[in-house]
């Protein structure tokens, strides 16, 4: 494996580019164990990078805590209505349950700057988005004595993306509730989460409060108008980019429901009835 290409893909994690001792480390433990992990506890749960050989479920973080610690105002969120996304915070007192996702041999560069292209993104105005910094932690494994080192995500606290002022869960639930942006509603993003949670059991110092805000956010979206209600999960099933931006310059709009249902039923017809024809052509 070539080290110097491989401290340059590491360069590009925040945090890490002006930390060469800890790039040092992370080196050394993959020439020693060829291969290199991230733990997952948030969105790549569901949606994980490329590049991965193994993924290794119950798997704990000491020592942190997660919760919306980050606002998101370009993908489930605007600057005008502000949604919420997933962080990790030291706290001494704190578990985090999530996934191990490992990758070796020479895939190892391609999932880092996968991993890199997935947390780390250019916004539209090519602002690169530091909503995380990154560490090298240790993670204990299921019903294993050894522990394993990964990468993982980080609040960072210097990104104008943190959430300076803790929320309550009432005002968290009104802000994921009402917010939307290019890639879907937050109500969207934190309905994925809790059923992937679901799926794998996930029980950490986070779940009650998680359950808790789930529930508030459900009633304060059930509190909104019907037509609101409507406008939403339409704009839920939209399939591309291009179609969100449209929906998003008429908000709320009883015009814009009467012109895109149509249009979206007809797109779902077309999607099932081309799945349909490509299962026949596989018999």
């Amino acid at each position: 494996m070539d080290c110097n290409q491989l401290d340059e893909s590491l360069k590009l994690l925040n945090g890490l580019h002006e930390n060469l001792s800890k790039r040092n480390e992370i080196i050394k433990y993959i020439k020693e164990n060829n291969q290199i992990s991230i733990f997952a506890y948030g969105s790549l749960l569901w949606n994980p990078i490329e590049h991965v050989n193994q993924i290794v479920p119950d798997c704990f973080l000491h020592n942190y805590k997660k919760g919306f610690f980050c606002e998101d105002f370009v993908y489930r969120g605007t600057k005008d209505s502000k949604g919420l996304t997933l962080g990790l915070e030291k706290d001494s007192n704190g578990i985090v349950h999530g996934a191990l996702f490992i990758s070796n041999n020479d895939k190892i560069i391609p999932f880092i700057k996968s991993f890199v292209k997935r947390e780390t993104p250019s916004d539209f105005n090519k602002t690169l988005m530091d909503i995380y910094t990154y560490d090298f932690v240790q993670i204990s494994l299921p019903d294993r004595p050894n522990v394993e080192y990964a990468l993982t995500c980080v609040v960072n606290k210097n990104s104008s993306f943190y959430l300076n002022n803790k929320l309550t869960l009432e005002e968290q639930a009104i802000r994921i509730g009402q917010a939307y942006g290019i890639n879907g509603t937050n109500f969207q993003y934190l309905d994925k989460l809790i059923n992937i949670y679901r799926q794998l059991n996930i029980q950490d110092s986070f779940s009650s409060d998680f359950q808790d805000l789930y529930n508030k956010v459900v009633l304060y979206r059930q509190s909104l108008s019907i037509n609101i209600q409507k406008w939403f999960q339409i704009y839920d099933q939209l399939q591309t980019l291009e179609q969100r931006k449209e929906a998003a310059k008429k908000e709320h709009s009883i015009e814009f429901l009467s012109t895109i249902q149509p249009f979206l039923y007809s797109s779902i017809y077309f999607e099932e009835t081309n799945k349909q024809s490509r299962q026949l052509t596989s018999l």
